[in-house]
């Protein structure tokens, strides 16, 4: 009995120990449910916090890229933004609509004109139209305006035939007649025949700087283009009918690139003399450049002519080209007996008529000698009679679109520079000539250009621009505000730039 007595206590022990332990593991599950309650609750809700930033740092990071694309895509075309954000269409209160990258985030990206800086200052302006054969005075058009004072030198024609050397520099200054040396030119001798681009190109035919003997004619739909750099011309290059041609890389593009031409251009010469930006026609012997039309209007758009020169730079350290910075299109002057390089060059004097001193080349880094030295020859259109050909010349006999831009100096003291049109045919044409004329004539016979510039221009070289871009719809809004220079040439700098 004992015995059974001892054994139902030990049951009952076990018993009051097992539900002791059922008790503490019941609030062991508490505790870790505590616990769980308050570290998972919030690290749910970290998690739903940073996820939603997430989305917004990505979306704003999406707007930003978008408004950085907005001023990479008018960067670049940066002669495409010069034109579009010049003096006439961008200000203050007029701020032109730019291209703008395709993109799920719509942007629009504007110009503002900050600034404006030009070719040169007052102080540097030559006369910008002076002729210098006694007895023959400039057109009616050319007389100086009270505005314009600079414009004409008052000596033109005058019978004292020296007295423009008085007044005569070198370099560019106010008040005075500019008549720079000749440059260095390359003797690697040109066929008239041009280059052609490769298939994959576009239909581009190719002239590349050296020395032309032989006569020039540019017609037909194919563009030309002209590398940039000194071209030496000992015969005539004549632009007509529906010609399209290109002179030197620059603001205006042409059918090619200096670099796409020197690399790809079939058969290219292996010395390509491409210098600088911009070319500088040279012409001696009987060289002239002529534009003429001959083909009557039908009304298609292939009936029209079109050359257009490209602003000719140089680096301040090329010696030997730096005289034709800024300058177009030259002549070789003085006298030559016979074209005979071995003989002796002369000024060029025919008394009460003209006189003209004998070019200067680069021989060397620093100094200068006749221009012979360098296989100049000088140039022969210069009998006393008014009526010889020209050097320049631009004759439309037919109602066709022309268009004739030169930018840069015209220096041909010893030739005639005529614009002659036929009556009532001046309608389509566009021609200009902003860098300036010196010539032994200067004469317009018939009628007037449409659009017709002559003289040293203020020309507009840089544009001071801020292009803000910003996104259209949605939100964050964000903005790209950049001040950038821009040149007529495309070459452009980023002067500022915050986006946010």
């Amino acid at each position: 009995m004992s015995m059974i007595k001892r054994r139902l206590e030990a049951l009952r022990e076990q018993r009051a120990m097992a539900a002791g332990d059922e008790g503490s593991a019941l609030i062991m599950s508490l505790v870790v449910v505590i616990v769980a309650t308050l570290i998972v609750t919030p690290m749910l809700t970290y998690a739903v916090s940073v996820t939603r930033a997430s989305r917004l740092v990505e979306n704003k990071a999406q707007r930003l890229e978008a408004v950085k694309g907005g001023l990479r895509t008018v960067l670049a075309d940066p002669v495409a933004l010069f034109k579009a954000c010049n003096q006439d269409k961008a200000g203050v209160n007029l701020n032109p609509v730019l291209a703008s990258p395709s993109l799920l985030v719509p942007v629009q990206t504007t110009c503002a004109l900050m600034a404006v800086n030009y070719s040169e200052d007052e102080t540097k302006r030559p006369y910008g139209t002076t002729s210098i054969q006694a007895g023959i005075a400039l057109p009616g058009a050319y007389t100086p305006s009270s505005t314009n004072v600079h414009a004409v030198y008052p000596g033109s024609g005058q019978s004292d035939i020296r007295a423009w050397r008085n007044v005569a520099s070198l370099t560019r200054s106010i008040d005075t007649i500019w008549s720079p040396n000749l440059p260095v030119h390359a003797l690697s001798p040109r066929s008239a025949m041009a280059y052609d681009m490769p298939e994959g190109f576009d239909a581009c035919k190719v002239y590349f700087p050296g020395t032309y003997v032989d006569p020039i004619v540019i017609s037909g739909s194919t563009p030309v283009y002209f590398t940039s750099g000194i071209y030496y011309f000992e015969n005539s290059i004549t632009i007509t009918d529906n010609a399209n041609v290109v002179v030197g890389g620059g603001g205006v593009e042409g059918c090619t690139t200096d670099q796409f031409a020197a690399f790809y251009s079939v058969n290219a010469p292996a010395t390509h003399n491409i210098t600088g930006l911009g070319s500088t026609f040279v012409f001696g012997m009987a060289g002239r450049l002529v534009v003429k039309n001959s083909v009557p209007y039908t009304g298609a758009v292939t009936d029209s002519i079109s050359l257009v020169f490209n602003q000719r730079y140089v680096s301040s350290t090329d010696t030997n080209t730096l005289p034709s910075a800024t300058v177009n299109i030259m002549s070789v002057n003085g006298d030559l007996p016979n074209s005979d390089l071995n003989n002796s060059i002369g000024d060029l004097d025919q008394p009460g008529v003209l006189y003209v001193p004998y070019s200067l080349a680069p021989t060397g880094a620093t100094t200068f000698g006749a221009a012979t030295l360098n296989k100049y020859r000088p140039s022969t259109l210069v009998p006393a009679v008014p009526d010889n050909d020209a050097i320049v010349e631009v004759n439309l006999t037919q109602l066709t679109t022309a268009t004739v831009s030169v930018p840069g100096y015209v220096d041909v003291p010893q030739g005639r520079f005529v614009i002659s049109i036929g009556s009532g045919l001046g309608a389509k044409a566009a021609i200009n000539f902003e860098g300036g004329v010196l010539a032994r004539t200067i004469e317009m016979p018939g009628d007037s250009p449409a659009k017709f510039k002559i003289g040293v221009s203020e020309v507009v070289t840089q544009l001071v621009l801020r292009l803000k871009s910003m996104t259209t719809t949605g939100t964050p809004v964000v903005t790209s505000d950049a001040v950038v220079q821009v040149n007529a040439n495309g070459a452009y700098a980023v002067n500022t730039w915050a986006v946010g």
